[in-house]
């Protein structure tokens, strides 16, 4: 979520196909969704539907949620103390939203990854923030290998048969071996377990996984290195489909998993 709106060819470098600028989401007070809410006397609040095919949903202030507000988790909005822009003053926090991730579940069985990966340091290092630029979800290395070994481990037990790695992904599999439901591949369940009772952040097959071609298709994670700044970037993909609601009055996020499950989609809403 950016704060700058490109002109020119050489500014849509990276954008997708069609794409004519950027719309700034972020938590400054220049932000599209700060001044709509300001000019409009509006809850400083957005909804954000990202589609997988058709049109997405945008939404200032309180948002019609179409019947599925009871599918709709809740979780805590937090504040990295150290902004990564690249001109800010000292000790001035990030703009960037950021979420309490406090473990990974991969088929139900919770990944051996150090706690500290998923915090965020004195120096604004660590933790996990949502980012509709990054394509892919990236991991810190050390959450990115036991992810994807436990992966492969799962989606053997479901007969899918592994195949060649497609850069920059490194667990692909065949196409073929993988069966499809209405709300797309099915795959082992990805869960960003967070705080409270028993919730969590589903991450389905349609947002696990991605097809390169008709033979293959891999699991739409990347590595981020040993020395990210941030440990967990969760990317568009992953989002697409999601139902998020951000609010900076309470500095709560709600959210679904893939709505494609429930025989919705954003483009429907």
């Amino acid at each position: 979520m950016t704060t700058k709106k490109w002109h020119g060819a050489r500014g849509l470098l990276g954008l997708a196909t069609g794409a004519t600028g950027l719309l700034g989401l972020a938590r400054t007070e220049i932000s599209f969704h700060k001044q709509v809410a300001g000019k409009l006397n509006l809850l400083d609040k957005f909804s954000l539907c990202l589609p997988s095919s058709g049109l997405g949903k945008l939404s200032i202030g309180p948002s019609a949620k179409s019947g599925i507000s009871k599918s709709l988790k809740s979780t805590p909005l937090i504040i990295n103390p150290v902004s990564n822009a690249p001109v800010s003053s000292e000790n001035e926090p990030s703009d960037e939203y950021f979420i309490d991730v406090k473990s990974i579940k991969v088929d139900g069985q919770t990944l051996s990854v150090k706690d500290y990966y998923f915090s965020i340091d004195k120096n604004g290092v660590g933790g996990t923030k949502i980012s509709t630029i990054q394509n892919y979800t990236a991991l810190h290395n050390s959450i990115y290998k036991p992810l994807t070994r436990a992966f492969v481990k799962a989606a053997s037990n479901m007969k899918i048969k592994r195949v060649a790695a497609v850069s920059p992904f490194r667990a692909c599999f065949s196409s073929d071996s993988i069966s499809r439901t209405p709300a797309g591949p099915s795959a082992p369940a990805i869960d960003l377990v967070l705080p409270g009772n028993d919730v969590y952040w589903r991450i389905n097959g349609g947002n696990s996984l991605v097809e390169i071609d008709q033979k293959t298709t891999c699991l739409a994670f990347v590595d981020g290195g040993s020395n990210p700044r941030t440990s967990i970037v969760i990317g568009a993909h992953q989002l697409e489909e999601n139902f998020l609601e951000f609010d900076m009055v309470s500095s709560q996020l709600k959210f679904s998993s893939s709505l494609l499950v429930e025989n919705k989609s954003c483009s429907r809403l």
